[in-house]
């Protein structure tokens, strides 16, 4: 069944397809239809160019696994979000941004920045944390630091008000106020808890148990608490390049070993672990 769409103005069209005006940013609180926008943007856009889509929704991400600032380049038009690859994330290590600001600003710009090197257009998709507080100051942290050229401000009342406010006198960025459409659902916290459940369950389906040594991984100090068992992880090269999330299983002591659960194939790349936030057991049920 077709979906409705985004009615948009001509002239908020003719603003996103000019070429100048390179990176979009999409704000709305939770529930507003952001994504549901992105993929409208991507009917038109792609017509013309190449998009990279940013996905910075920590909780409810489309590209990459949850904890993640994940991007995807997208070509001639879009199929689903299933289909998107992986170009590179950012590993925050927590489902909010409540408490990890300034990982969730760095991930954002610099995946924002990889995606404008090789893409036509970019799309910034953002979290629902939007109140006073904490959700503006990191909003405007974002605009401030992408300085988007759009801004597409999804709100039901004027809740965007005190981060748009900011920015309301300057030329750029170009703001446009977007009312939530009625056909937009609201999702309750069941709904949200079982997507992440299912998107880590899915990125853990065909991990495997790989052996590290803690010398080699630069842990020659006692054991930190932060290795707990079950802790979500982020496996890096030499490089700095972030190459997988895993889940740490075990932790040997006396052998100076680590047991990770972990999609990647090429232990052998694996120079440090990161850990998360949270813990997680491979049906990506959260552990508290």
């Amino acid at each position: 069944m077709t979906r409705e769409k985004f009615l948009l103005e001509k002239k908020v069209k003719e603003a996103i397809l000019e070429s100048q005006n390179k990176v979009i940013m999409v704000l709305g609180a939770s529930d507003t239809g952001k994504t549901t926008l992105i993929e409208d943007l991507l009917g038109f856009l792609l017509e013309k160019y190449t998009v990279g889509v940013v996905d910075a929704d920590l909780g409810q991400s489309h590209i990459g696994p949850p904890t993640t600032i994940a991007w995807a380049i997208f070509q001639r038009r879009f199929e689903s979000w299933k289909k998107a690859a992986v170009k590179d994330f950012y590993f925050v290590g927590a489902t909010s941004p409540a408490g990890c600001l300034l990982p969730t600003i760095t991930g954002v710009k610099l995946m924002s920045d990889m995606a404008g090197q090789v893409t036509g257009k970019v799309i910034v998709d953002t979290t629902g944390m939007v109140g006073r507080g904490a959700g503006k100051i990191l909003k405007i942290c974002k605009i401030e630091l992408i300085q988007p050229q759009i801004i597409l401000a999804l709100q039901k009342e004027n809740e965007l008000e005190p981060i748009l406010g900011n920015f309301a006198r300057m030329s750029t960025p170009l703001i446009f106020r977007l009312s939530v459409p009625s056909f937009v659902t609201q999702k309750v916290y069941g709904q949200r808890t079982s997507y992440r459940e299912r998107k880590f369950r899915d990125y853990f389906n065909k991990s495997q148990k790989v052996a590290l040594s803690l010398d080699k991984l630069g842990s020659k100090n006692a054991l930190s608490e932060d290795y707990l068992y079950h802790r979500l992880v982020c496996l890096k090269s030499r490089e700095g390049k972030n190459l997988a999330l895993g889940i740490i299983d075990e932790i040997d002591e006396e052998k100076r070993k680590i047991s990770v659960y972990t999609p990647l194939d090429k232990a052998e790349e694996i120079i440090s672990i990161i850990p998360g936030k949270i813990r997680i057991t491979l049906e990506g049920k959260e552990i508290y």
